[in-house]
């Protein structure tokens, strides 16, 4: 050991003579070189998961990126008086939410914002081309049947256009004291308070067990579920 730490000093010794460096400056120099970019991971810790990824196989890393990707959605909720626009999710086979009533949205397309996601698939589900939209909230699902996902929530009163058949459910006009009879996810009833109440932006957090809303989080403080 002690050979192995006195080979190492005199590499350095003999690196810094080459740079005109005294071997303090010098390791001084390395430290900051290998220093993690904003706060991100070292030098050599970006090296390693660099030569990981070009060893494993491609299903391996296919896996590995997608639990480090967590979906964006949007869910829009379109309102004319006391009324909102529901979709019956009962057309789409293996559908999470099937025969439940929720707004109309969907996935994120590469390089999207939320507002143009929204916006599309509003046009696609409804054939109604919002004018006048809010970006309400931000809620975050997490199961243990279903993957991670991010949704961003908007109302809109305002639109252009001709409703039109939904391929994805059935669209109906629905008063808001209504909903509460109809098969909604637990936490949807949460955010569509918060909805109704005019609620400033806010960041929900919902945790389901299979379909059983295990926990809930308004702005990092726990509800009671």
């Amino acid at each position: 050991m002690r050979c192995l730490c006195w080979w190492a000093t005199a590499s350095i010794g003999k690196r810094a003579d080459l740079r005109g460096e005294s071997p303090k400056k010098f390791r001084a120099r390395r430290g900051a070189e290998n220093a993690p970019p904003s706060g991100g991971v070292p030098a050599p810790r970006r090296v390693a998961l660099s030569c990981h990824l070009r060893k494993i196989g491609y299903n391996e890393k296919k896996a590995l990126m997608e639990e480090l990707v967590v979906l964006n959605t949007t869910l829009c909720y379109l309102e004319r008086g006391d009324q909102y626009l529901m979709l019956h999710r009962v057309k789409k086979k293996n559908d999470l939410n099937h025969d439940k009533w929720i707004g109309v949205g969907g996935k994120f397309l590469e390089g999207e914002t939320p507002e143009e996601c929204v916006l599309r698939e509003a046009r696609e589900e409804t054939g109604l081309t919002l004018t006048n939209w809010r970006y309400r909230g931000l809620v975050t699902f997490l199961s243990d049947t279903w993957e991670g996902e991010y949704m961003h929530l908007f109302t809109a009163d305002r639109w252009t256009g001709e409703q039109i058949v939904c391929n994805e459910g059935d669209l109906q006009w629905i008063g808001k004291r209504e909903l509460r009879k109809l098969p909604l996810w637990k936490g949807d009833l949460i955010f569509l308070d918060l909805l109704e109440s005019d609620a400033p932006f806010f960041s929900l957090k919902l945790r389901y067990e299979g379909e059983t809303l295990a926990e809930a989080a308004l702005n990092g403080k726990p509800l009671e579920v």
